[in-house]
């Protein structure tokens, strides 16, 4: 016996109708392929996501974006055709979390290649290799000459959250108590002032930039140093890209590492208070432990 009645068969029929329909404008609507990051590059362009952080990638004094990595960035991305879209301020926290959620495309903020953040995103090679410092004020009156005098002495050392500088503190024995972490520069500097912090940890180019351009003349920098914890410390930059950007990583990298150390490049960095003694030394590979 059937059971279906004329109205039931014209629902059914209606509802499949309504279903193929559905499905073909939802192909219709999706895109043949996904764009790849050199497409979008060429069209309306990449997003860039930088710390406003001297050398590297910093607001200069007529509001211009400047910077070692910035001006290198710019020149790569120029020979392989890619225009630029966007260039936001970001905090450093945010750098690596905000690039692999797509909030941007590159990150240009002289972030060091380290194991840890290889396991995250993907490296470009580098373009430097640079020794630390510190940031003390005027006189360096609690004597302070490395990581192994902060810890010994019990002295509280400001880093910026998140920062290799971080990583060096704990590396090195320093109570975690006395690492003060903050957001930037300003805030840094700040606690020295105001007593909250001994010593600022940054990279030594940092550092010279930084205690030069204080207009109070207040700060100095300790001599740079190559190792911590007994370990050589060298630190290297590089931008970082989205795992899944590989393509367009390794074409970069090849007009990247035709420039790296050139004359054009070593301008740059003397630009920027850099010089031809903090050329990178190893490779993104070696770096991330491959």
């Amino acid at each position: 016996m059937n059971h279906f009645t004329p109205t039931r068969h014209a629902v059914l029929a209606a509802t499949r109708a309504a279903f193929f329909a559905l499905a073909a404008g939802a192909l219709a609507a999706a895109p043949a392929s996904a764009q790849s990051l050199q497409e979008r590059g060429e069209g309306g362009g990449v997003r860039v996501a930088f710390y406003n952080f001297k050398p590297y990638a910093y607001v200069d004094q007529n509001g211009a974006l400047t910077g070692e990595q910035v001006e290198i960035l710019r020149h790569i991305l120029a020979r392989m055709g890619v225009n630029i879209a966007s260039e936001k301020a970001t905090e450093w926290g945010n750098l690596i979390p905000g690039i692999n959620a797509g909030r941007f495309d590159i990150v240009a903020a002289g972030m060091f290649v380290t194991e840890k953040r290889c396991r995250a995103v993907r490296f470009s090679e580098p373009t430097f290799g640079i020794q630390q410092g510190l940031v003390v004020p005027k006189g360096n009156p609690n004597g302070i000459v490395d990581y192994n005098t902060i810890r010994d002495k019990g002295l509280k050392v400001a880093a910026v959250s998140g920062s290799a500088q971080v990583g060096y503190a704990e590396k090195s024995g320093i109570d975690p108590a006395n690492i003060v972490q903050l957001p930037d520069n300003p805030t840094a500097i700040a606690a020295l002032r105001a007593g909250r912090a001994h010593v600022y940890a940054v990279s030594a180019p940092g550092a010279r930039e930084l205690a030069a351009g204080l207009p109070e003349q207040d700060m100095e920098t300790t001599r740079p140093f190559s190792v911590i914890a007994g370990e050589p410390a060298i630190a290297h930059g590089a931008y970082a890209f989205r795992k899944e950007d590989g393509d367009f990583v390794d074409e970069f990298d090849a007009h990247l590492s035709a420039f790296i150390g050139t004359p054009a490049h070593i301008a740059i960095m003397e630009k920027h208070g850099m010089s031809a003694a903090e050329l990178p030394q190893l490779g993104t590979a070696e770096l991330c432990g491959g």
